[in-house]
């Protein structure tokens, strides 16, 4: 019974971290706070590597201590801001890493894994799911690649604070800032989220010939099964 209780612990941990960032950044951004900047992107790298860092992978932990030193350097230097806002970028391409990664050959594309997951094997062998999986695995490669070039974008040419203006460089392509920080910070989560609502509308019309779930029991069964679309049975088929 106790080895089950840290893999119950994972999703509230994770959660717990998820609300804290807006909580952190918001103020942050508004007051101007270094050290609440330098708490908001922790927050959000210990996020990303929390399932590596569980599992006690030496990666995740090097990773882990290079982000808290690098912060720790930049916030020495009033430059926290940096790290707060390339954190999306490297966010956006990690996961289109994932993504992209899964469409090699011999894999299981992460969309496919999902339907594993979440409405098992029968799910996966109806007619136009698998190809839609893949499908929808590039889409959104695609969607996470472009976002992370976008939000670079932002991040290194906002004015007057951006990266490079505070590296003392110039912008090729310099944006104001109040632009390039909603984006970054907000704008590119919205766009994620309506993707997602747009996706799922598209896919009951498209594969409008199956049964599908409601949205709440949809949503029920990724809260449920979330941690097993982490694991790729490919070599199963």
């Amino acid at each position: 019974m106790s080895s089950a209780t840290p893999s119950l612990r994972l999703p509230h941990l994770a959660l717990a971290l998820l609300i804290a960032y807006p909580l952190l950044l918001l103020p942050a951004l508004w007051m101007q706070l270094s050290w609440l900047s330098a708490l908001a992107a922790l927050d959000l790298i210990t996020l990303l590597l929390l399932g590596g860092l569980r599992r006690g992978y030496r990666p995740a932990w090097t990773a882990w201590f290079l982000a808290m030193t690098g912060t720790a350097w930049l916030l020495q230097r009033n430059q926290v801001e940096i790290m707060l806002m390339l954190v999306p970028v490297l966010l956006n391409a990690g996961m289109a890493w994932f993504f992209g990664g899964t469409l090699l050959p011999g894999r299981r594309p992460l969309v496919a894994r999902a339907i594993l997951a979440f409405e098992g094997e029968q799910r996966l062998a109806q007619p136009g799911v698998a190809r839609y999986a893949r499908g929808l695995t590039w889409a959104w490669t695609v969607l996470l690649t472009l976002q992370a070039l976008l939000m670079l974008v932002c991040a290194t040419g906002a004015q007057p604070n951006g990266v490079f203006a505070r590296l003392g460089l110039p912008a090729p392509l310099p944006l104001p800032e109040p632009w390039a920080n909603g984006y970054l910070h907000l704008g590119g989560f919205l766009v994620i989220g309506l993707f997602s609502v747009a996706e799922f509308a598209w896919r009951n019309w498209h594969l409008r010939h199956l049964p599908h779930d409601s949205p709440r029991q949809y949503f029920t069964k990724i809260v449920q099964n979330w941690r097993h679309v982490l694991h790729d049975g490919a070599g199963d088929d």
